[in-house]
């Protein structure tokens, strides 16, 4: 069982999907002559909110990066996944993991619930939802569906909700409205993804359960498989991201991910301002990637924007990184990377930016900065604009991070 982080309030980042940190999957080296490579990528989590404001990414979660092991497998359990310090959902279970057999090849996700509450509004038990990826003969496919053992909305029984129709909208009073077996797939001419959410809470109208204009996606499942290629690309963008030792204070913002690339189409994720509670503002960022796998050729480039920070006395101006990363069919490969920051301010004071890799700066009493963090491998680079460690609140914020792979 993996502990719980109870969600507060803090900028929303959207519906991004959160695969994995490349930066945890072993780059093999490859050859000249090496066999095309499938990639498998996917997650599972109990509550993930979309929008408004939280204090945590997701809970109860399975997942893995993009990665070439037939085999990869992760699971997750535990007893509540909590919203704005409300139990939404009880005795919750992930899986998440990749097959290869007579189905194919590819991978599923699932999770489980006993029972999910919105207090006296709404509940829902014996929750499952579930989606599937897969290559099989050539072709790729998905699946997707959820089931309830019983709906009741308000003092009212619905049984014709037990297997709702993709996509189904249905009122409750004093909170808004659910969807309930959100699902749908996206395939392109590099591999397919699917998604399943058993139910997303809209709340449109002031209640005490979840705050006003927020959306909970409630047991929230992802699947993706790529093509056979040349090599997989991966990496990972994000505006900020804020921890105080081992626990989430603020997940990744715009944050992006890939498995596929993007066949070759600039794709841009953007969040509002970001006030994490005692710790730091965030101006608006955005983050962007391009690239595409094939048989020639695959390559990444992620890039990240951030339109500054303010952590106590200390304001930072405007953030930016990039990373990218290429191989061809002939085994020839590279990785890059590049980041710069506008300023440093403490009160009237001005601080030099310092522009070598890992470069720190200590400024007594307030916070010590590392200045393009740089992390390296034959065919990976990752690199963090900048790391604010705070003295007075044991905790690190990390802005305009840009990652990028290949793998073979």
């Amino acid at each position: 069982m993996r502990p719980r982080i109870g969600y507060k309030k803090l900028a929303a980042v959207g519906v991004a999907a959160v695969v994995g940190v490349a930066s945890t999957i072993a780059l093999t080296s490859g050859s000249a002559s090496a066999s095309p490579v499938f990639g498998y990528s996917g997650y599972s989590y109990g509550t993930d909110v979309e929008s408004g404001l939280a204090n945590s990414g997701p809970q109860v979660v399975s997942k893995f990066g993009c990665t070439t092991d037939a085999n990869k497998a992760d699971k997750n359990d535990i007893a509540t996944a909590n919203v704005n310090e409300q139990a939404i959902a009880r005795t919750v279970k992930t899986d998440t993991h990749a097959f290869n057999d007579k189905r194919g090849t590819g991978v599923t996700s699932t999770a489980t619930a006993v029972d999910v509450k919105v207090g006296n509004l709404l509940t829902l038990t014996g929750v499952k939802t579930t989606t599937t990826a897969k290559y099989s003969k050539g072709q790729l496919s998905y699946t997707g569906d959820t089931s309830f053992a019983g709906v009741k909305i308000g003092n009212v029984v619905v049984p014709s909700l037990l297997k709702p129709g993709p996509n189904t909208k249905v009122a409750v009073p004093g909170l808004g409205y659910i969807v309930l077996n959100r699902v749908g797939g996206v395939k392109t001419a590099s591999g397919i993804y699917s998604y399943a959410q058993a139910v997303v809470l809209h709340a449109t109208v002031k209640n005490r359960y979840i705050p006003q204009g927020v959306d909970v996606a409630v047991l929230k499942t992802r699947a993706e498989i790529s093509k056979p290629a040349t090599a997989l690309v991966i990496g990972s963008a994000y505006g900020t991201k804020a921890n105080a030792d081992k626990l989430v204070v603020s997940g990744p913002t715009s944050l992006q991910t890939t498995c596929q690339g993007t066949e070759g189409k600039t794709v841009r994720v953007a969040a509002g301002e970001l006030n994490i509670p005692k710790v730091a503002y965030v101006g608006a960022d955005y983050t962007t990637k391009n690239g595409a796998i094939g048989e020639d050729k695959s390559y990444i480039n992620f890039t990240s924007h951030v339109g500054g920070v303010k952590v106590g006395n200390l304001s930072i101006g405007a953030v930016e990184s990039s990373a990218s990363a290429w191989k061809t069919k002939d085994g020839k490969a590279g990785v890059s990377s590049s980041s710069s920051i506008a300023s440093i301010r403490v009160g009237n004071r001005v601080y030099p930016v310092k522009t070598g890799e890992n470069a720190t700066l200590d400024i007594p009493g307030v916070a010590k900065l590392t200045f393009n963090k740089v992390l390296r491998q034959k065919r990976y680079i990752e690199v963090d604009a900048l790391v604010v460690d705070v003295y007075s609140l044991n905790t690190k914020v990390v802005v305009g991070h840009s990652a990028a792979g290949v793998v073979s």
